[in-house]
């Protein structure tokens, strides 16, 4: 797709938001990060798609920051699904692999783009290396797209999610690619989303399925908040056979849970079978049944 800074024109694959990301920094210039900003600032602009791009600043422009038009209608969920994956392949590729999991960090989503953030922001980084990470990526990326849409495993988005339908979710996530116990996310041979990946992204996996569109009813996101809570919390229970403390502050409390759940499933043995199995255990007897969007055909754009 052509480059312009100015155009109103958005990407709706993960490959082509990449090679614009990289193309905006040819254009202009790169920013390190390393003074605490998302973009380098350039005389008075304050568009962000004028402004001089760090990693992120670079995605976020390419993904529609300062480019939409009230004029064009966008297909968003296409749009959102690019996003994900082209964050989830330059995450990987900045980690050396597979992005490490640190419970520090309360949503994976947050944690990628620091890892992204980070690897800007390293002594002698250029805009060249930058660059060649964005083109290496968008090549990641469509290999990716080809795995996460062949016949037979549709990918599916969650409606109005109960605790149950993102527990059922990660469980099925977790048959479909098998478990992979340790610290990784994912097995590092394969792509985030449909390779064998580890309990905790899994989950992680199956709240990015819930999550509404940004611009989604009011409805749709309390929705997602009661059932990314609770699912964490009663699946965590679960596994230690009784209450979990999240008295602490909030991100304390993610912190425990997310190390509980990311212990169990890394003991060694731990079978692709029973983590499932937990993950439907965990869900409660009165869970309403999984509402999903209809499967998307292979071909469209996928979800991840």
């Amino acid at each position: 797709m052509r480059y312009s800074a100015d155009s109103t024109v958005l990407p709706t694959t993960a490959a082509d938001l990449l090679n614009w990301a990289a193309a905006h920094i040819e254009a202009r210039g790169f920013h390190d990060g390393r003074n605490g900003e998302r973009f380098g600032h350039d005389g008075h602009t304050t568009t962000t798609c004028l402004l001089r791009p760090g990693m992120l600043g670079a995605l976020d422009v390419a993904g529609g920051d300062g480019r939409r038009s009230s004029a064009r209608t966008y297909d968003y969920p296409a749009l959102y699904a690019a996003q994900r994956l082209a964050l989830d392949t330059v995450a990987d590729l900045a980690a050396g692999g597979a992005v490490p999991h640190d419970v520090a960090w309360s949503d994976e989503h947050q944690y990628r783009r620091f890892v992204v953030h980070r690897w800007g922001m390293q002594d002698g980084r250029t805009g060249a290396e930058a660059v060649a990470l964005f083109r290496e990526a968008a090549e990641v990326a469509e290999r990716a797209s080809a795995a996460a849409i062949r016949p037979g495993r549709p990918p599916v988005r969650l409606h109005l999610p109960t605790v149950g339908d993102v527990l059922e979710w990660a469980a099925a996530h977790v048959e479909d690619a098998g478990h992979l116990p340790g610290e990784l996310t994912h097995d590092p041979a394969g792509y985030a989303g449909t390779a064998a990946c580890t309990m905790l992204h899994a989950l992680d996996r199956a709240l990015v399925a819930a999550k509404p569109d940004p611009g989604g009813e009011h409805a749709s996101w309390e929705a997602y908040r009661a059932a990314a809570r609770g699912a964490l919390r009663l699946l965590a229970e679960h596994l230690t056979g009784g209450p979990v403390d999240v008295s602490a502050d909030q991100r304390e409390a993610s912190r425990r849970l997310r190390g509980t759940v990311l212990m169990w499933g890394g003991m060694p043995g731990r079978s692709t079978a029973e983590v499932a199995e937990a993950f439907r255990a965990a869900a409660p007897v009165a869970a309403d049944g999984v509402d999903v969007e209809e499967p998307v055909e292979p071909g469209q754009a996928a979800f991840f």
